[in-house]
């Protein structure tokens, strides 16, 4: 009789257990208008996954599509179906492309502050602190961070581009105050005991993962480190040597879903780095990340495939 009581204060003990935070990360979407059902399906799922917030990676539309306001207020709409807390880093597209005459010609510094008037006149429902209050780079307020279950999560404005469009020196200034506010969140970080660091960017900088050896040798050409963002690669580094606990990049850009571990420092691989990749475009998924801050990985990744977004399936 004792043995079963046991048994079934351990059932009651273990339903009580209080799930661990969750979140989802998303990003490259709804990109196209024809992705919108799509987009629309998987918000509903993320509201119905017990997720604590989502965090978009950026490129809510293509390269080429209108930055009208009201295609930046139609995006912004599409957002608002969350019921859950969405923070934004925004992408390329979201701005810098909008130079594009197929994007409507417009000037770059002018659809940003269009993009911070319609997004992030109301921060999201977060303890977030944000880079607002540097004397430097006051305007990104994109640029937040929060403390949740002794983690530390961030958003970093880092956009991608390969400077053949011009605005290098624009990108320069993006990627000080990039690096400015990583310096303070790590800082933040260490001060908080944090028990790991989860940053999201858009921009991909390493493109091509893997041992730098082995990619000299089946590609010389291939830079370990995307050019034009060498110094946020090593404002990276440096923080680090001096965080080592675990550290995740979450990036999009790229539209390759992947979980690597792509940093190396002389050679030698950065093991408590580990970078997550999201879907994207054409693929219309998100990624579930678990916290378990007294675990030796902190960050669990699982992929969310929608069956019903899947080309050629009907199935649920």
């Amino acid at each position: 009789m004792k043995r079963l009581l046991l048994t079934a204060l351990s059932v009651v003990l273990v339903g009580c257990q209080s799930q661990p935070t969750q979140f989802a990360i998303i990003g490259d979407n709804p990109y196209e208008v024809e992705n919108y059902p799509r987009y629309d399906l998987m918000v509903q799922r993320i509201n119905d996954s017990g997720a604590d917030w989502v965090i978009h990676l950026g490129d809510m539309k293509s390269g080429g599509g209108s930055c009208a306001d009201e295609e930046l207020q139609r995006v912004f709409d599409i957002n608002q179906q969350f019921e859950i807390p969405f923070a934004l880093t925004p992408g390329d597209n979201d701005w810098f492309d909008c130079e594009r005459e197929s994007a409507g010609g417009f000037d770059r510094l002018e659809r940003l502050d269009k993009l911070r008037e319609i997004f992030y006149s109301k921060p999201p429902a977060l303890p977030i602190v944000s880079q607002s209050t540097s004397e430097t780079y006051g305007d990104f307020v994109e640029n937040v961070y929060w403390l949740d279950d002794q983690v530390m999560f961030a958003t970093v404005h880092l956009v991608g581009l390969d400077g053949s469009e011009g605005g290098v020196s624009l990108h320069l200034d993006v990627e000080n105050a990039a690096i400015e506010w990583l310096n303070t969140l790590f800082d933040a970080a260490i001060a908080a005991n944090a028990k790991g660091i989860f940053v999201a960017m858009h921009a991909d900088i390493y493109p091509f993962s893997g041992d730098p050896g082995w990619l000299k040798f089946v590609c010389g050409a291939c830079a370990e480190v995307r050019p034009l963002y060498e110094r946020f690669h090593e404002a990276l580094l440096a923080q680090s040597r001096r965080y080592t606990r675990p550290i995740m990049l979450a990036m999009g850009d790229t539209h390759i879903f992947r979980v690597d571990k792509p940093l190396y420092d002389n050679g030698k691989l950065v093991e408590h780095v580990t970078r997550v990749e999201g879907f994207g475009e054409d693929a219309v998924h998100w990624v579930r990340i678990e916290v378990h801050p007294d675990a030796s990985d902190v960050f669990r990744v699982r992929q969310e495939l929608i069956r019903d977004n899947v080309s050629g399936s009907g199935e649920e």
